[in-house]
């Protein structure tokens, strides 16, 4: 057994699960359509996570918001890992996203992070979540704003960290092209 074969096991199972090989993916056209289609559903799960994490945070249950944070994740990790084995720089292809694109993205992410970080800081500074569910109060009122000023830093610095990482990408891509162009010519 070569080590190609042993690379490409892990999306073999990841294509099982997935269904691809499946006979309900239907022909080229409706594959696409089908593969779209979950594409569309696994963002607008993402944003389900969100919002049930800010619908948790105001209701004072802020410490279940947690694992709906982290399962929000899954999709990006598992994609990238995916990629990783296909040799695909999944993190060039997402630089490459267009601006808009990014935009709404940054905007819908950002808009549930800016909810979650007031609903938990309300809570934190007054003792007693936005709408009490009698959960009972689970964050103690030791630092009232070192929440909400942690959760505006960690705001920024993703932001910040999300941009330099994306300029970076597009660098190298327009380094690798120009290479690309430079070898076709001497051809």
């Amino acid at each position: 057994m070569s080590n190609t074969d042993k690379v490409h096991r892990p999306n073999a199972l990841a294509d099982r699960i997935a269904g691809l090989n499946d006979p309900s993916m239907g022909d080229e056209r409706e594959r696409d359509v089908i593969l779209r289609a979950y594409m569309f559903g696994s963002v607008l799960t993402i944003y389900v996570f969100l919002a049930l994490a800010v619908l948790f945070a105001v209701i004072g249950a802020g410490f279940w918001t947690l694992p709906l944070l982290l399962g929000s994740g899954v999709l990006s990790v598992a994609a990238a890992s995916y990629c990783k084995r296909e040799n695909v720089d999944f993190d060039l292809a997402t630089a490459l996203s267009s601006p808009r694109r990014l935009i709404i993205s940054y905007a819908t992410c950002g808009a549930f992070a800016i909810a979650w970080v007031f609903a938990i800081g309300f809570h934190q500074i007054t003792g007693h979540p936005l709408l009490p569910a009698g959960l009972g109060s689970t964050i103690q009122s030791a630092s009232g704003s070192s929440i909400v000023i942690g959760g505006i830093v960690g705001m920024v610095i993703a932001i910040a960290a999300m941009t330099i990482t994306r300029q970076r990408k597009l660098k190298q891509a327009r380094l690798e092209a120009a290479r690309a162009a430079e070898i076709e010519d001497e051809d």
